[in-house]
């Protein structure tokens, strides 16, 4: 198996799991946060699939994001960016601005977006370092302080593990963050039901 179809078959697990979280919350649930110290639901699973609009599309591809098309452009949230680096009252907003359902249609056309990219990609199109600092590959508010400090690591490192680390493994975490998150709120509501 070579390294394009290994990502591949990562990322679209990623988009599933994203999916999977936006369908199963419920609407009150998506604006729900399970302990004082937690974001809200909507919050991270928002935040995962801009995370995977991000990485692919501006800091792989140096193309626009998704959510800087006209089409896609309310799933971009003023100030919070791709939810990295950003005030809680931000993030707070996230969920009463953008709901599950259109959280999952943008991270469908995500992802049949990003199949078509890798599919047609070459090898080489992974090989090489990211370049998170180039004009092309960043915006000038991804360089200030609190979002740089949360993606410095990612910076030089190769093109295929900057694949993998945010839109693989740090989808994975958020994923049983969440899930944790609602099983705990459900069987708190159980409880005192």
């Amino acid at each position: 198996m070579d390294i394009k179809s290994l990502v591949l078959f990562q990322l679209n697990g990623s988009y599933r799991l994203i999916a999977e979280l936006a369908g199963e919350a419920s609407d009150e649930e998506w604006r729900a946060r399970a302990h004082p110290g937690a974001n809200l639901i909507g919050f991270t699973v928002w935040h995962s699939a801009r995370v995977m609009d991000w990485a692919i599309n501006r800091a792989l591809r140096g193309e626009p994001e998704f959510a800087e098309r006209p089409q896609w452009s309310d799933v971009g949230v003023p100030g919070a960016l791709f939810g990295a680096g950003i005030p809680r009252e931000v993030a707070d907003a996230v969920p009463f601005r953008v709901s599950r359902e259109r959280l999952t249609a943008y991270i469908n056309a995500l992802r049949e977006d990003a199949n078509q990219w890798l599919n047609s990609a070459r090898a080489e199109d992974l090989e090489g370092a990211t370049d998170l600092k180039a004009r092309r590959f960043s915006k000038p508010e991804y360089m200030e302080p609190d979002c740089w400090s949360e993606i410095e690591s990612l910076h030089g490192i190769p093109k295929w593990q900057f694949l993998v680390r945010p839109s693989v493994s740090h989808i994975r975490i958020h994923y049983g963050e969440v899930s944790g998150q609602l099983e705990s709120m459900r069987s708190g509501a159980a409880a005192a039901g």
